[in-house]
């Protein structure tokens, strides 16, 4: 067999709307699925029924038929790196009891999901959920990439996630995306200052545009007094090697420059750590910051003792949105940042304002 074969849809003479469980057998000629279940015939009011027959006929019953079914092995059977597999499994877990057209998701055949279905699961997360259009987005993405895989494994036919478009500014959408703000270097030292002990450990995502999970695993052997080597990612107080890169997903790391200020910073505090710790930035008791822990000694207290109510990953966008403004090479700050060109334009590049004068000199 080549392909799983699906029922043939029929009208009978009173109207009625019937399966029939017609396959190609191993000699190339049509046949019939007539299970004693079902009275020894090989038409079915139900599609699945009809399915089913046939899969029986070939042997496949046991081959996982239902969203659910399949999701439970498609990350062994489909592995991407355990970073995406774990975003993957939370994304996709968080709808499989929802209700489309009053049937849970995790209960849909593969075969019979649709775009109407796929139309409608946006339609709850928006509406009844109160989800994000990011946190949409982000499921979508994922329930594609198993219907890719389901496709291949010839458990679906078509991937009906693929394609379903959520605007940002989407009116269903109770929940709003925080917009990105840009804090210029003064604003965002000044933030650093307020965090007192932990104040090189805040430059660095001022001075550096580094992801959280890559500063908190960061090791004394990845700095040599110039640069940064950004080899490994921390998870929920697991280091995984390699770095979230759109350039691969088990890269061999990238190299940030460290700008003087923040390199004097950062031997003082190698100079500070326990000899025999290999982290560059610890708890108070010496092991290495969870994201709650970090959340909760380091970066709220340097936002109330600022005033300013900025986020790690804004400091990122800053990064990338000053650099830009210096002049720095395109090809140059997307390798520093860890993104293809393209990316880093699209997501991380913000108007600062700097060029009105410039405009007004144009027009004249």
């Amino acid at each position: 067999m080549t392909r799983r074969e699906s029922p043939i849809k029929r009208r009978n003479p009173s109207g009625e709307i019937v399966w029939v469980a017609r396959y190609t057998g191993s000699d190339g000629k049509y046949r019939i699925a007539k299970p004693r279940w079902n009275r020894g015939k090989g038409t079915f009011l139900l599609k699945r029924e009809a399915q089913q027959a046939i899969d029986e006929a070939y042997g496949l019953s046991d081959r996982p038929d239902t969203l659910g079914e399949y999701f439970a092995t498609w990350t062994t059977q489909h592995p991407r790196s355990e970073r995406t597999n774990e975003t993957n499994e939370h994304r996709i877990s968080r709808v499989l009891e929802l209700e489309v057209e009053g049937i849970p998701l995790k209960q849909w055949p593969m075969r019979e999901l649709r775009r109407r279905h796929a139309l409608a699961l946006v339609d709850h997360m928006l509406r009844v959920q109160g989800r994000a259009t990011t946190g949409v987005v982000g499921i979508l993405r994922s329930l594609s990439a198993m219907a890719e895989d389901a496709i291949t494994d010839e458990v679906a036919d078509l991937n009906p996630f693929k394609g379903v478009r959520v605007r940002a500014n989407d009116p269903r959408a109770k929940k709003k995306r925080r917009p990105i703000r840009v804090f210029s270097f003064e604003q965002m030292h000044a933030f650093a200052k307020a965090a007192g002990r932990y104040e090189a450990m805040v430059r660095v995502f001022t001075d550096t545009g580094m992801r959280l999970g890559e500063v908190l695993p960061l090791r004394r052997e990845d700095f040599d007094g110039e640069t940064l080597k950004v080899r490994r990612t921390a998870h929920e107080g697991m280091i995984l090697e390699g770095t979230k890169t759109d350039h691969g997903e088990h890269d061999a790391g990238r190299t940030v420059p460290v700008p003087a200020t923040l390199a004097w910073m950062i031997e003082a505090q190698i100079q500070l750590n326990e000899k025999d710790c290999d982290l560059l930035f610890t708890t108070p008791t010496g092991r290495m910051w969870r994201e709650r822990n970090f959340y909760r000694d380091v970066w709220k207290p340097a936002q109330a003792a600022s005033g300013l109510d900025m986020r790690p990953h804004e400091c990122r966008h800053g990064y990338v949105t000053h650099m830009r403004a210096a002049g720095i090479n395109d090809a140059d700050l997307a390798e520093i940042a860890g993104h293809r060109v393209e990316t880093m334009l699209a997501r991380y590049t913000h108007g600062v304002g700097q060029s009105f004068g410039a405009v007004r000199e144009v027009i004249g």
